[in-house]
């Protein structure tokens, strides 16, 4: 497990449409709109999806643009720990005033992984006093696996390796071969928690996120609201052969897809790493639940 790291907190991401990404968030996902954590209106969209006061938040920008992967810290002292042994081993931190009050969170830093991508570190993340209520009856497994997980395309595979499984501590769950190997890594016994690939020609982005359901009927619904509200489709309904997750992929209006699933594997100290043939991954069944 990692050293002192538990989980994808949340993530900030960018788009020139905010209000169709509140349109999107509410009537497709479920998730909740919540409030800025340090009451300021910038324009940005806070969404919920459990207690915490926000997961994902939306800023003004350019499509596709992330902003911050948050991950989130056990405790004081592990955070501590962590800032000074990032430092010693020559990684730049950064600290920015009045960070920790935006983000609702009791201290956080930030750095970079080798490809560029923003990594935040914080710990004790903010609870809403409002308990939460998704607009479409929808119960997001989060708690101690965090947000869900995030996929990453990078462009300096073996040292992003080196950062987040040598550095950080993450495991290696599953290796995927698609010409270049994909990495399946985590903290937690969440299957993946961030998951990263290097693809010549393809710069450094984030390629998805997943939000995980607890009831397989959710999904369904969920792919229903998709069609009828004609969000692009990424990949239809199927189960992945390394995490199990039944899911399927959507198009979100700022160009993020989003994984939307249900029966992720959770994965215990005993597991060992699986080496996966992209032809081997998933299977794609549309038929598996029908519209209703």
């Amino acid at each position: 497990m990692s050293l002192e790291v538990t989980s994808l907190g949340y993530l900030v991401i960018t788009a020139e449409d905010v209000a169709a990404w509140r349109t999107f968030a509410e009537s497709v996902l479920g998730m909740q709109v919540g409030r800025s954590p340090d009451g300021s209106d910038d324009g940005s969209l806070y969404l919920r999806v459990d207690e915490r006061s926000w997961r994902v938040a939306v800023q003004p920008g350019a499509d596709g643009g992330l902003t911050d992967i948050g991950l989130e810290v056990s405790s004081r002292e592990a955070f501590e720990n962590l800032r000074k042994r990032l430092s010693n081993s020559g990684i730049e931190i950064e600290d920015e005033p009045r960070l920790a009050e935006r983000r609702g969170v009791l201290d956080v830093f930030r750095t970079r992984d080798p490809s560029g991508h923003p990594v935040e570190f914080y710990y004790g993340g903010k609870s809403d006093r409002e308990p939460f209520v998704s607009p479409r009856g929808a119960r997001f497994v989060t708690g101690p696996l965090g947000l869900g997980h995030a996929d990453l395309f990078v462009d300096e595979y073996e040292r992003v390796r080196d950062f987040y499984v040598g550095t950080l501590g993450f495991q290696v769950r599953d290796v995927l071969v698609m010409g270049e190997p994909c990495s399946f890594t985590s903290p937690n016994p969440r299957h993946h928690t961030v998951a990263f690939v290097s693809i010549p020609g393809v710069p450094p982005m984030l390629q998805h996120f997943m939000l995980e359901v607890d009831d397989l009927d959710t999904v369904g619904r969920a792919l229903d609201r998709v069609q009828d509200n004609d969000v692009p489709l990424s990949l239809s309904l199927g189960r992945h052969t390394n995490d199990h997750m039944l899911s399927f992929y959507c198009e979100s209006p700022s160009g993020v897809k989003v994984e939307y699933g249900w029966g992720g594997r959770l994965v215990g100290g005993d597991h060992n790493t699986g080496y996966y043939p992209r032809s081997f991954t998933c299977a794609r069944q549309p038929e598996v639940i029908g519209r209703g």
